[in-house]
C-alpha cells in the first residue's frame, strides 16, 4: 500500500472547501476586518464623566481633566501703572469657582488710601455687606475695618507685593485673607473678611479706598477649583 502524505492526497476525497478549511486551520478565525470598531467618547461625554460604554483617547482624557478644573489656572490680570483701578472677569474659563488667589507686585497708589477689593456676579459687584478687617501685625495698633469691600492696610505710601487668598466656604459665601509686604513700613500688612454674593463669582475688582489713583505694579488672578 503506497503511504500518502499527510494533510495533500488525504484530504483529495473532502472536498475544495472542507479541504482549504482543514488545510489552513484559520480560515473562519476572525480577523481584523471582522471585528466592530471602538467607539470613542465625544468630548461632551468626557467631560460629563457618565458613560461607560465608549473608550478614551489621549485627546478626550486630556479634555475630561481639563473640564475638572483642578488646580489653579491663571485669569485676568490688572495693569495699575495709572487710573482707578478695574475689573478682572476673566477667571480661567471656570464656573463654580471654589479659589481664588489675588497676587499684587509692586501696586501704588498716589496718597494714602487704602485697597479695597470687591466681588462680584451676574448682577454686578457687590458694595454692602462685607465684613473686613486689616492692620501692620499683632500690637502694631494700625488697623481698620471696613464694610463696603474687602480692605488692605497701607501705612502710608506703601508698595503692596504679596496675595490675598479667597475660598468658597459653602454656596456663595466666600472668606477671605491676606498677607502682604509693606514697603512702607518695612513690614507686613495682613487681614481677612468674608461676603456673601447673591450668585456664582465671576468678577474681581480692585480700588482705593478713596480718591487716590494707581501709579504702579500689577494684580494677577489665578482660579481653581476643588475636586
Amino acid at each position: 500500500m503506497a503511504l500518502t502524505k499527510p494533510g495533500t492526497d488525504m484530504l483529495s476525497g473532502l472536498g475544495t472547501a472542507a479541504a482549504a478549511t482543514v488545510g489552513t486551520g484559520n480560515s473562519e478565525l476572525p480577523t481584523n476586518d471582522d471585528l466592530p470598531a471602538p467607539i470613542f467618547a465625544t468630548e461632551e461625554e468626557a467631560e460629563a464623566g457618565s458613560a461607560d460604554d465608549v473608550h478614551m483617547s489621549p485627546l478626550r482624557a486630556a479634555q475630561a481633566v481639563a473640564a475638572l478644573g483642578l488646580g489653579l489656572r491663571r485669569g485676568g490680570m490688572l495693569d495699575l501703572s495709572s487710573g482707578t483701578g478695574g475689573t478682572v472677569t476673566d477667571i480661567g474659563d471656570l464656573t463654580d469657582v471654589d479659589l481664588i488667589v489675588l497676587q499684587f507686585a509692586g501696586v501704588s497708589v498716589t496718597g494714602s488710601n487704602h485697597l479695597m477689593i470687591r466681588l462680584g456676579d451676574s448682577g454686578g459687584l457687590k458694595s454692602s455687606g462685607y465684613e473686613s478687617g486689616s492692620g501692620n501685625g499683632p500690637g502694631s495698633g494700625q488697623f481698620t475695618a471696613n464694610s463696603t469691600g474687602l480692605i488692605v492696610y497701607q501705612g502710608g505710601s506703601a508698595l503692596w507685593n504679596g496675595a490675598m487668598h479667597l475660598v468658597r466656604m459653602s454656596g456663595n459665601n466666600w472668606s477671605a485673607s491676606h498677607h502682604l509686604q509693606v514697603s512702607a513700613i518695612g513690614g507686613v500688612t495682613v487681614g481677612g473678611g468674608q461676603v456673601t454674593l447673591s450668585g456664582a463669582l465671576d468678577r474681581v475688582a480692585i480700588a482705593a479706598s478713596g480718591a487716590d489713583n494707581f501709579d504702579g505694579g500689577s494684580m494677577q488672578l489665578f482660579a481653581g477649583r476643588v475636586g
